[in-house]
């Protein structure tokens, strides 16, 4: 391997994509890494703004100084805040992080990689590769703007003929979700599909009806029709200084190559759908 194609590989972290076996067009996106050396799977989250980490023996015995609140999209939580060292996901390191820890016994416990990480760099993530490329900020073909609030989630637009939608851009989302007042004020742009049972990040499940989204123009581009789950999210919009219609999950994010340049607020596809 040449010296540049090292260089290459080594700004690269490998997506492991794992279909719901439930719901197989629905699926979640993690990635390997360590702390202090210890193996951990993280789901690649840019919904949580901060990463959180289901607790080993060693995790479990660090004392926590305050509890973090985050409201998910069915329920809200608290969990202790506390300090690991030498967080690595590939080229994404950490010498210190304060993280939410989550007791394994808890119903859908998962660890996720947030945006307390992932917002410090330029990620390409390129889901038909199975590859998140870390590149160099500014990124020169990140031509549209990228709205970052204050938590560092991010928000992207999406366009139908008359109608503009804040859409939150979740790769820890194994479906895009609509917000069923968006959905009852454009009945037009969505499709019956059934119901599909949804998890959010306090660990809530529930059984949601689906529908297939039509015409969607993201990024100046159409992206095919898919399933979306209406849930009602007044609750969490409540909390938020930028309420969303829509929050992109896989479902969405699976159609295109997507370079979101966190620091400099920038973004475009690189890899375009396959329009309806």
């Amino acid at each position: 391997m040449t010296g540049s194609a090292t260089a290459r590989a080594a700004e690269q972290v490998p997506l492991i994509i794992e279909p719901d076996r439930d719901d197989p067009d629905c699926a979640e996106v993690l990635v390997d890494g360590t702390i202090a050396g210890r193996p951990f799977r993280f789901m690649l989250d840019t919904g949580a703004a901060r990463t959180q980490v289901v607790a080993d023996e060693i995790i479990a015995e660090l004392s926590s100084h305050a509890e973090h609140r985050s409201s998910g999209v069915f329920a809200t939580g608290a969990r202790p805040l506390v300090t690991v060292t030498d967080v690595t996901v590939g080229p994404l390191t950490a010498e210190t992080l304060e993280i939410t820890r989550i007791d394994a016994a808890q119903p859908g416990a998962c660890s996720l990689l947030g945006m307390d990480v992932l917002g410090r760099r330029c990620c390409h993530f390129r889901f038909d590769a199975g590859l998140l490329n870390l590149e160099r900020s500014p990124a020169h073909r990140a031509d549209l703007d990228l709205r970052v609030v204050s938590s560092g989630h991010v928000y992207v637009d999406v366009a139908w003929p008359g109608v503009t939608a804040r859409a939150c851009w979740d790769s820890g989302a194994g479906i895009t979700i609509v917000d069923q007042a968006f959905l009852l004020a454009h009945p037009g742009l969505f499709a019956e599909a059934g119901t599909s049972a949804g998890t959010d990040g306090t660990g809530a499940q529930v059984q949601t009806p689906t529908f297939w989204m039509t015409g969607a123009r993201i990024g100046g581009a159409v992206f095919a029709p898919h399933r979306v789950a209406c849930v009602d999210l007044s609750e969490v919009n409540s909390t938020l200084a930028r309420p969303m219609d829509l929050i992109l999950g896989f479902t969405t994010l699976r159609q295109a190559d997507w370079l979101l340049d966190f620091p400099a607020r920038r973004w475009t596809l690189t890899r375009r759908p396959a329009s309806a």
